[in-house]
């Protein structure tokens, strides 16, 4: 500690509780009294299956991406392939897996670009990115049930996320990353 410096104080965890509401989501409340506060806050944050997506590429530089209806939305999305992480696979099964059933495209590998929080104030967990720049279709596939294939490339992509089209905040920042690592060019105009 440098002189005149004072030790930080952290707020202090008084007591947690869960309350799971489905296998998919567990509601979490917390207790939190501040430094220099006399009273506790209660807070609440919802625990969801951890996700992941995959921004893949076809040799000819087109990108898949899914139109579906989203109840929650009350309306459809259109979305980079991608699912829910549960506890029997790993993140990249899961992205190799959700890629296939929702595009039928297949990759002989996919690179990790970022695990990120997609609402650090509410949600606990985390959003698994990956990239694969040599998807192939898989004829024998079959594309699930409810889903559009939908064809672009990163031009258009951009456009889409430019006039609310394409609006997946966290695949939007996998995106990002992409084109930030150097993976992706053609987002600039």
């Amino acid at each position: 500690l440098k002189v005149g410096m004072k030790k930080k104080k952290y707020p202090k965890i008084i007591d947690r509780r869960q309350t799971k509401l489905s296998k998919w989501v567990t509601v979490i409340e917390r207790d939190i009294l501040f430094p220099d506060c006399d009273k506790h806050e209660t807070y609440h944050s919802v625990k969801p299956f951890d996700y992941v997506s995959i921004l893949a590429l076809t040799s000819d530089q087109r990108i898949p991406l899914v139109k579906q209806y989203r109840p929650i939305l009350e309306k459809e999305s259109l979305e980079l392939p991608g699912g829910l992480v549960d506890s029997s696979k790993s993140p990249e099964e899961t992205a190799l897996l959700e890629l296939r059933e929702e595009t039928g495209l297949v990759v002989s590998s996919v690179q990790p670009i970022g695990v990120l929080n997609p609402d650090p104030g509410r949600l606990e967990n985390r959003f698994f990115c990956y990239f694969s720049p040599n998807a192939k279709i898989d004829t024998s596939a079959t594309i699930e049930s409810g889903i559009e294939l939908v064809w672009t490339d990163l031009p258009r992509l951009r456009e889409m996320i430019l006039d609310g089209r394409f609006n997946s905040s966290p695949q939007i920042s996998l995106i990002a990353l992409a084109s930030f690592r150097g993976l992706i060019d053609g987002l600039m105009p």
